[in-house]
């Protein structure tokens, strides 16, 4: 099974048992698939120094590790068609802040759904699109204004694109 060959893997990564795959790797972001904080932001938990460039490079190797680790257990849920549920305020305030900005940059449900562990009717219930997806008022330039070193933008057609 890939799930128990990848674990295997992850916990014999690091032989000598000084950097745990489970808890010293830094704070994991199950939604957006990545560690909050970067290699050399880390401490080691016996001198309380950060870690040498050498076991950066080590623990950024068992990052990948644990991402495509995780990405398998999704791979797993996906096909038993299983959806995470929030439970507490952090959780649902971080994916909510994730969606609104899927939203925002003008993603559907869809698309949103396969990168967040939401449902698609769950999504729909939840936000309404049109409260996120904003348009631009469009802006005319003169050719004349900007030959000229004026570039405010007019509201209007010029007259030369109208339609009757």
């Amino acid at each position: 099974m890939k799930k128990n060959h990848l674990y295997e893997k992850l916990l014999n990564s690091e032989p000598l048992g000084f950097i745990d795959p489970f808890t010293d790797l830094g704070e994991f972001d199950i939604v957006q698939m990545k560690f909050k904080e970067p290699v050399y932001q880390l401490k080691n938990k016996y001198s309380g120094q950060p870690y040498s460039k050498k076991w950066q490079l080590k623990i950024e190797g068992m990052r990948e590790l644990y991402i495509q680790y995780q990405l398998s257990l999704q791979e797993k849920d996906k096909k038993e068609e299983y959806y995470k549920r929030e439970r507490t305020t952090d959780s649902k305030e971080h994916s909510n802040e994730i969606v609104t900005t899927y939203l925002k940059l003008g993603f559907g449900f869809r698309d949103i759904e396969k990168q967040v562990s939401i449902s698609y009717r769950t999504l729909q219930r939840r936000w309404n699109r049109s409260n996120y997806v904003q348009t631009v008022e469009t802006e005319f330039y003169l050719k004349s204004d900007l030959s000229d070193g004026y570039y405010l933008p007019g509201t209007s057609l010029p007259r030369s694109m109208k339609v009757n």
